[in-house]
C-alpha cells in the first residue's frame, strides 16, 4: 500500500476512499468514505487499513446480496429454499410502535453499528424494489450490533415499510452510515432540542455530550402525552429535561421555542444548541437564539437520492453557497441556513408523492378484499 493510497484531504482532515464496483453503485453509490478525523498523516495512515477493511466487507455484502437476487430473478435455488437460513439482507431484531403513525426498528448489522456516530444517517430499501430513503440513526448498539431507526408513517414507502417490516423480516439493503459525524467539541453547556422525527436521533447527540463531559439540557416536543417515548432513555443522559406538549398534558405547554427560553433563563452561559425536526421547528430553534449569539447547529433533512452527493436532490442555501447535506451535512449552522429554500424546495414533489400513497392504499385495499 503506497503512502496515501485510499487517503485523500478536506479541509486539513484525512479520509479513506474506496471506489465502489459499477456493478454495485446503484446499491452503495460511487464510492465508500470516512473521515479519519485527524490532520496527521501517521495516524491517518495507521487508521486506514482496518477502515478499508471494513469498507471492502461491505462491498463483498453488498455483492453477495446481489449475485443472491440475481439467482432469484433467474429461478435458481437459494439457501432458505433448500432449509437453511437467508442471510440476505438486514434481519430487524426488534419493533416498537409508539403510535398510530411512530414505529421503532432494531436492525442487526453489526458493521454497520461498529462504525456509526452521532448524527450521521443511513439509506434504507425494505424490498427488492422499495424507494431508497435516508434515515437518521436513532441509536446504535456496538456490542449487540444492531442500528435503531425511528420512523414516520407518512408517505407510501413509510407506511409500506409499517405494514412489511416486523421482527424477522429483512431489508433488502442499508447503506450507511452516511454524512459527516456530529461536531461534539468542548461544549460545557448544551441545549439538545428534538422535535417531531428529531426526537428520537437527537438521543445519541445529547449522550455524546454527557459523556464528554458538557452539562446537558434536553428539550422535546410532542402534541400530547400519549405520543411522549423514551423519557427514561433521555433522562439518564440530561442534567435537565424539559418535555413541551401542544396540550399541555406532559411537561409545559407550548412549543420546544418555549422550552428552549425557559433554559436560557435559568442558564445564561448556554454556549451550544442542537436542534433536529421539521424545518420550520429549526428555523424557530435558530431565531431564539440569535439574539443571544448561541452557536446552534440544525440537521437538514432535504430530499435525498442516492446520498453521495450525485443526484443533487439534496442541495441547500448556507450563507452565500450552495452545499450539499448527505455529503457535507446533515448538520450546519442554523443562523445561516436559508430554510425557506429548504421548504419549498421538500414540497416539490407533493402532488407525485400524493399520488403514489393513492396508488399504493388503493392497491393494497383491492388486495386484502381480494
Amino acid at each position: 500500500m503506497s503512502d496515501t493510497k485510499y487517503l485523500f484531504k478536506r479541509d486539513q482532515t484525512w479520509w479513506v476512499k474506496i471506489t465502489v464496483p459499477r456493478t454495485l453503485r446503484d446499491v452503495l453509490g460511487y464510492d465508500l468514505r470516512r473521515s479519519l478525523h485527524t490532520s496527521d498523516l501517521e495516524a491517518a495512515r495507521a487508521a486506514r487499513a482496518e477502515v478499508v477493511a471494513e469498507f471492502r466487507g461491505r462491498i463483498a455484502e453488498a455483492r453477495a446480496r446481489k449475485d443472491e437476487a440475481l439467482a432469484r430473478a433467474c429461478g435458481a435455488p437459494l439457501p432458505s429454499e433448500s432449509g437453511s437460513a437467508s442471510s440476505a439482507g438486514f434481519e430487524i431484531t426488534a419493533r416498537e410502535d409508539f403510535s398510530d403513525v411512530t414505529y421503532l426498528l432494531e436492525v442487526h448489522h453489526p458493521m454497520l453499528a461498529r462504525a456509526a456516530a452521532p448524527g450521521q444517517f443511513v439509506v434504507v430499501v425494505s424490498h427488492e424494489r422499495g424507494e431508497r430513503i435516508p434515515l437518521t440513526i436513532a441509536d446504535f448498539d456496538r456490542s449487540a450490533g444492531t442500528i435503531t431507526l425511528v420512523v414516520q408513517a407518512v408517505g407510501k414507502t413509510t407506511r409500506e415499510m409499517q405494514e412489511r417490516c416486523q421482527v424477522g423480516t429483512r431489508l433488502s439493503a442499508l447503506v450507511g452510515p452516511m454524512g459527516i459525524p456530529s461536531e461534539i467539541g468542548k461544549a460545557q453547556k448544551v441545549v439538545c432540542v428534538g422535535g417531531g422525527l428529531g426526537v428520537a436521533p437527537i438521543y445519541p447527540q445529547l449522550r455524546a455530550f454527557k459523556q464528554s463531559g458538557a452539562y446537558v439540557i434536553g428539550v422535546v416536543g410532542f402534541r400530547n402525552r400519549e405520543l411522549v417515548f423514551w423519557q427514561e432513555k433521555f433522562e439518564e443522559y440530561c442534567d435537565e429535561f424539559i418535555i413541551c406538549t401542544d396540550d399541555g398534558s406532559a411537561g409545559i405547554k407550548g412549543l420546544v421555542t418555549d422550552g428552549i427560553e425557559q433554559a436560557l433563563a435559568r442558564h445564561a452561559d448556554v454556549d451550544r444548541l442542537v436542534a433536529i425536526g421539521p424545518p420550520i421547528m429549526m428555523k424557530a430553534c435558530a431565531e431564539t437564539t440569535r439574539p443571544h449569539g448561541i452557536e446552534t447547529t440544525v440537521s437538514l433533512n432535504p430530499i435525498m437520492v442516492d446520498g453521495t452527493g450525485m443526484c443533487g436532490g439534496c442541495r441547500v442555501k448556507v450563507g452565500d453557497q450552495t452545499r450539499f447535506a448527505c455529503v457535507e451535512g446533515p448538520e450546519f449552522d442554523g443562523h445561516a441556513v436559508d430554510f425557506d429554500d429548504l421548504m419549498s424546495r421538500l414540497r416539490r414533489f407533493s402532488s407525485q408523492e400524493k399520488q403514489a400513497l393513492e396508488a399504493w392504499s388503493e392497491a393494497t385495499a383491492g388486495a386484502r378484499q381480494g
